[in-house]
């Protein structure tokens, strides 16, 4: 009877012991999600620069240049850009500050499908945009110069619009084939994420 209770408290602990070890290596796995996403972070504070820096020299270049329509257009666009550079980045970190690992699992794989799903969107947008975008780029840099490029070389300009469209045109294909839109850091908190699910269920 002794040897059947001593065989009953070594099955229970070996129980006990696997329940802290499979514990410690969700708890570290888990650790591991919010650091991949650090570089995220990174690259939307500078992000969050940009626009504010592009949002004010657009700003004033658009002020100074309301007697001439295409320049003002050109400056409004861009200005409207920076702002929505500065609104994505606010999004997304929030949508990251709202990542915490201490949260049940089922909480960590919604708030990584809300930053998935997010960011999908708004590249999807910059995508977009940014096709057509660089345009008044180009603009802008020859009315920094003194030279109103639509007024002056209205053909140029209706060349660089061509080259946009097919931009976009090679943006849509491409978004199609690519099966990962999300970017690499979401991609890899998400991988942790699913590491952690199988570990759990396994």
């Amino acid at each position: 009877m002794e040897l059947d209770e001593l065989k009953a408290g070594w099955a229970e602990l070996d129980r006990r012991l696997d329940r802290i070890e499979a514990a410690v290596v969700v708890s570290g796995r888990r650790r591991g999600v919010k650091s991949e996403l650090r570089a995220l972070v990174a690259w939307q504070l500078i992000q969050l620069i940009a626009g504010l820096m592009l949002a004010v020299a657009a700003g004033s270049f658009w002020v100074d240049h309301r007697a001439q329509p295409s320049l003002l257009v050109t400056g409004v666009l861009l200005h409207l850009y920076g702002v929505a550079m500065i609104v994505a980045a606010v999004r997304t970190l929030v949508l990251v500050a709202r990542v915490d690992e201490a949260s049940p699992v089922l909480t960590l794989q919604a708030r990584i499908a809300d930053l998935r799903a997010w960011r999908i969107r708004e590249g999807r947008w910059f995508g977009v945009v940014g096709c057509f975008m660089w345009v008044a780029m180009v603009i802008w840099a020859f009315g920094l110069l003194g030279v109103d490029v639509v007024a002056a070389n209205p053909a140029f300009v209706g060349l660089q619009l061509l080259t946009a469209v097919v931009c976009l045109g090679v943006f849509i294909v491409v978004s199609r084939l690519d099966g990962k839109p999300e970017g690499s850091a979401v991609r890899r908190a998400q991988e942790r994420l699913d590491e952690i699910e199988r570990f759990r269920l396994g």
